[in-house]
């Protein structure tokens, strides 16, 4: 009995000790590193990671042919015109399409109008790699009146919002635009920031150089309104007809 009262009055103690024993060799335990060890980066996270590309810019002239109202001629009246682009990938993931819309139409009477749509392949996506997902902007558009030869957007002492809006026929230009034209205060834009965003060349006709008024997928879009002859084509030939020069895009991300 005595014995018994003994070793239940000691064995807490010892077990104690043997666990204290266990647990300070346990933090004395070094493991040596497995040098034979590698790891292997996952193809599904390499995946996520976003890449930035260049879009083609479409340098095909495109020109509406259909004749929805009016005549083929805008006689110097405009035209009012607007431009959508839609950026999707293509059926197998491994290039990406802008669909484009195009409108234009006489600003009086007879209201002569044309539209036109086309679909143009605009990257393709390295050899065995596929684009699942278009990560930045997918569309913009623009709208504005095409202005007649000799053109100036502003003249000293115009007033920028003023002329903005009738330029554009009462759209604005929005801030997300403005910010990637390196613009980023829309109160502080002045008559030389303006200047850098709408102009005017000549390839045989006036060339209107715009950019989308909302999206940030387009940074120009180059257009002819008003030809000073039959505006609205009757062929596959666009010289000296209403049309779209040229389309440059900013870089997207997939």
């Amino acid at each position: 009995m005595k014995y018994k009262f003994l070793f239940a009055l000691l064995f807490p103690l010892l077990s104690a000790t043997i666990l204290e024993a266990q647990v300070r060799k346990d933090q004395n335990l070094k493991v040596a590193p497995n040098k034979n060890l590698k790891v292997k980066s996952n193809p599904a996270l390499q995946n996520l990671a976003v890449q930035k590309i260049q879009l083609e810019d479409i340098n095909e002239w495109l020109c509406p042919r259909a004749l929805l109202r009016g005549d083929r001629e805008f006689d110097g009246h405009g035209p009012k015109i607007k431009c959508e682009v839609t950026l999707r990938p293509g059926n197998d993931g491994s290039s990406l399409w802008a669909d484009i819309y195009f409108w234009a139409q006489e600003t009086v009477h007879d209201w002569s109008t044309t539209e036109g749509r086309w679909s143009k392949k605009v990257y393709d996506a390295p050899y065995g790699q596929k684009i699942t997902k278009i990560k930045s902007a997918t569309a913009s558009r623009t709208q504005f009146i095409s202005p007649a030869a000799g053109f100036q957007f502003l003249l000293p002492g115009d007033d920028v919002k003023t002329a903005m809006s009738k330029f554009f026929d009462g759209a604005k230009i929005m801030d997300a635009v403005l910010a990637l034209h390196g613009m980023p205060n829309p109160a502080a834009v002045t008559q030389q920031d303006i200047a850098r965003l709408v102009s005017t060349y000549k390839t045989g006709n006036t060339v209107v150089k715009v950019p989308a008024t909302d999206g940030e997928l387009v940074k120009f879009f180059h257009i002819v309104g008003d030809t000073g002859g039959p505006d609205i084509s009757s062929d596959n030939n666009c010289n000296d007809d209403t049309r779209i020069v040229k389309i440059e895009f900013f870089p997207v991300q997939v």
